[in-house]
């Protein structure tokens, strides 16, 4: 009964991390949702591509950062001792800072030389940068060491700040695009400096080098993933595009909107679900490959049931939803499905192989698997447009699936066989005081 009771605790204590890490993910992409359709309302579509081209900078400067410093801590340092965990902390949240401060300088400069609107809006993001950097990695700082809660309450009082400037802006005849960028990163920077007094840790800018160069197997590699991932995204739309003409592209480009709530759900799971699967890694490998196999089940089916929603879906709510592009995306609804489908199947999967370390094996997947997807979307657009080319897509990511599957189990072997030699664990650096050493190990099971 007591084994039974500690298992309930346990239980409850992983669904109160994973509906933090949900929630506060819904809660961001909701508010930048929010954001978008202000901004959109208040200026000239000129100032609105200009914007989307500023949030789609920090998007791309958001995942080398994540890359560089967040995942590493993540990885290594899920677990730990607070005080292990307090020396990450300050070191990764310094690196996040001298990522954001490399990518503002090169934002100010593409500002400075730019005309018009485009200069204004990126001139307001090279401010912004550094502070918008390590907001986002105190996201992953709290979730690593177990305060979600801690998370989400930074993410509200960033809307809390922001909002409120907005409407200000507004009501004034202020709401210039210059100071509609510079309301939104400036409360997301005043955000990042607030998690600092929320987590007790001082950023340290000066152990950036040390980092960096410590986490450099998982680093570069994290980075290449990033890099094979959104290049895949970008050219595949741009095949189509290019070969099925623009209609076919966005369609494909609305199916995906469609499905915005599941990729909403993934990410946020994504966000809670690697601290947790290494903190299953540490209680048993066995315990890993059950965690990870039941997040797949979890998220296809999530995504099968969804997909399901958007084909049985009333024509008049979808053209209320998508205007005229309702028809397209309806008919590349079944394909997406499908590939949303494996994708969660894939999740788990790579999930187990952060947990893991084994950042050499989901390099080497990213790659195979994009290379793929590419092929596949623009053979199908050759083929047959919009609907052959969201089929191709959908066949790259399913071929994909074993992949990940056979990357995972080959870890896991290659796990267990290290501790079985009394080798250590693998993929660390011996020696190095950035690395997380045994002695910093929590040996009770993490809360």
């Amino acid at each position: 009964m007591a084994r039974v009771s500690d298992m309930a605790r346990l239980s409850g204590r992983v669904a109160r991390r994973v509906g933090w890490g949900v929630g506060d993910q819904a809660f961001s992409s909701l508010t930048n949702f929010a954001l978008a359709i202000l901004v959109a309302r208040a200026v000239t579509p000129t100032e609105f591509g200009a914007f989307s081209l500023a949030f789609a900078t920090y998007t791309l400067a958001l995942g080398v950062s994540r890359a560089l410093t967040s995942e590493p801590l993540v990885v290594r340092y899920t677990g730990s001792s607070v005080e292990a965990h307090r020396r990450a902390a300050a070191s990764a949240s310094g690196a996040a800072l001298v990522v954001g401060a490399a990518a503002g300088g090169v934002a100010l400069l593409f500002g400075a030389t730019s005309a018009g609107v485009l200069g204004e809006v990126f001139l307001a993001l090279g401010i912004s940068l550094p502070g918008l950097l390590l907001q986002d990695s105190w996201r992953f700082i709290f979730f690593s060491g177990g305060r979600g809660s801690l998370a989400f309450l930074n993410d509200a009082l960033w809307a809390v700040v922001m909002f409120p400037a907005v409407a200000v802006l507004l009501l004034t005849d202020h709401a210039s695009i210059l100071w509609l960028t510079l309301a939104w990163g400036g409360a997301g920077t005043i955000a990042g400096f607030v998690g600092a007094l929320q987590c007790r840790v001082v950023p340290q800018p000066f152990a950036a080098l040390p980092w960096f160069r410590a986490q450099r197997d998982l680093g570069a590699r994290y980075l290449g993933e990033f890099g094979a991932l959104s290049g895949a995204r970008q050219l595949s739309l741009y095949a189509v595009g290019g070969i099925a003409g623009l209609a076919a592209a966005g369609a494909i480009r609305a199916a995906n909107i469609l499905f915005g709530p599941i990729n909403v759900l993934v990410l946020g799971v994504r966000l809670v679900a690697v601290p947790e699967a290494v903190r299953s890694l540490k209680r048993s490998p066995r315990r890993l490959r059950a965690a990870c196999a039941l997040l797949s089940a979890a998220l296809s089916a999530i995504s099968l049931a969804w997909g399901v929603v958007i084909f049985v879906l009333p024509e008049r709510i979808g053209e209320v939803l998508l205007g005229q592009t309702w028809s397209l995306a309806h008919r590349v609804a079944i394909p997406i499905a499908v590939m949303m489908v494996a994708g969660g199947i894939s999740a788990g999967m790579l999930v187990g192989l952060r947990a893991l370390a084994a950042a050499r094996r989901s390099f080497r997947a990213r790659l195979l698997v994009s290379a793929v997807q590419i092929v596949g979307t623009i053979a199908g657009a050759a083929v047959g447009g919009a609907v052959a080319a969201a089929w191709g897509l959908a066949a790259g990511v399913v071929a994909g699936v074993p992949v990940w599957v056979w990357h995972f189990q080959r870890g896991l072997v290659e796990h267990e066989r290290t501790f079985a030699d009394g080798s250590g664990e693998p993929e660390r650096i011996p020696g190095n005081p950035w690395i997380i050493q045994s002695s910093d190990i929590d040996a009770r099971p993490s809360g």
